[in-house]
């Protein structure tokens, strides 16, 4: 019986921390099947997606998760940075040890290594970088909607790739304090708003909120996945011939930029249904 528990609690956790990243898959129904390299790189590949979101900034490692038959362990560069028996707590500082974000919250490491990072001076650099240049990487550079993005090229075993990631830093703890201010905008009971209102003056909206709920609503919400991962970026990927089509790209951009917002607008929405439901 504990052994099935043990299976159960790794494959829960790799399925909320995904959702934490707005990614859908039956985790169950992977790690039940026979052969196990498929189930590696079905969950490798679901893990690399959620690394693009949750915006730790660390493409430069290799990421790779490993089935064990009663865990998931998750790995950096072939070491195990985390297994999902760990609390979701530990697994978040355990990636966040990695990060080495800026003062604006955005990733100092470079995703090619110690190469020549550039500015992006205008879009008429940017175009001969993309239909010229081999590899490259650019420095962040800020855009509208509170956005930043960077660019760069790589060689992959497909071929060249073209990758943009777009970036909104934004922490777990800030995108469940929006979520509770959603909520209590919406709560009918003027008496009560009011009461919330006055009780965030002292230790924040969140923090009133979760005293209005009752004593152990504090402890349940840092159990719970969205207390520590949320959706800080995206990054979009062309390859083949697109990869050097500076229209292709720009298309890229927008659809790469619109999608982010649209994650962390959805983001708030879901952490305040589970603000809603699970914490009752």
């Amino acid at each position: 019986m504990a052994k099935t528990n043990t299976r159960s609690i790794g494959i829960d956790r790799f399925q909320a921390l995904l959702a934490t990243a707005a990614i859908t898959a039956d985790v169950q129904t992977i790690t039940a099947q026979p052969d196990t390299n498929d189930v590696d790189a079905q969950l490798t590949h679901l893990l690399r997606q959620a690394q693009d979101r949750w915006g730790f900034g660390l493409h430069h490692l290799q990421h790779t998760a490993r089935w064990t038959g009663q865990t998931i362990e998750l790995l950096a560069d072939g070491r195990v940075a985390a297994d999902l028996n760990a609390d979701p707590a530990r697994i978040a500082s355990a990636y966040a040890s990695m990060s080495a974000p800026d003062e604006n919250g955005l990733s100092s490491w470079p995703v090619l290594g110690e190469g020549h990072r550039t500015a992006i001076k205008s879009p008429a650099q940017l175009r001969v970088l993309i239909e010229d240049a081999r590899e490259f990487e650019t420095l962040w550079t800020p855009e509208k909607n509170s956005l930043t993005y960077r660019v760069w090229r790589t060689q992959t075993i497909e071929g060249e790739q073209l990758a943009v990631e777009y970036a909104r830093p934004t922490s777990a703890a800030e995108l469940l304090a929006d979520a509770a201010w959603d909520v209590i905008t919406r709560i009918k009971d003027r008496s009560l708003q009011r009461d919330l209102m006055k009780r965030s003056e002292d230790g924040g909206i969140l923090q009133a909120f979760l005293s209005a709920r009752h004593k152990n609503a504090a402890t349940n919400l840092a159990t719970l996945a969205e207390a520590h991962f949320t959706v800080q970026g995206n990054v979009g990927r062309l390859t083949g011939s697109a990869a050097r089509d500076f229209d292709a790209f720009r298309a890229l951009q927008r659809a790469t930029a619109e999608e982010l917002l649209a994650l962390h607008e959805g983001a708030v929405k879901k952490v305040a249904s589970t603000l809603h439901g699970e914490l009752k």
